[in-house]
């Protein structure tokens, strides 16, 4: 119970900063063109906070696996989810 109570508390951070990330990150793009330079900055943070919180090679492998991921979305969501279908995934 304590376990799921930590998992809990951990998902509910994760879901604040996020929120708050990304309204920040809305407020900074003036112009659509904008959109991918603020993703950039994004990006660097969390590349940063990786590499103090895990190191390099940790880091790099973090972010192979996100990259990875992209790909498994994008294959199960041609072939699984029905035509038309455009499901949020998170």
């Amino acid at each position: 119970m304590q376990e799921k109570n930590q998992m809990d508390k951990q998902v509910a951070k994760i879901t604040d900063v996020m929120r708050k990330v990304e309204e920040l990150a809305k407020k900074e793009i003036k112009d659509p063109k904008e959109t991918l330079i603020v993703a950039s900055a994004l990006m660097a943070v969390t590349r940063n906070l990786y590499v103090a919180a895990l190191g390099p090679e940790d880091t790099a492998r973090m972010f192979g696996a996100v990259a990875e991921s992209f790909f498994v979305v994008e294959d199960m969501m041609h072939n699984l989810i029905p035509r038309g279908h455009k499901p949020t995934i998170h």
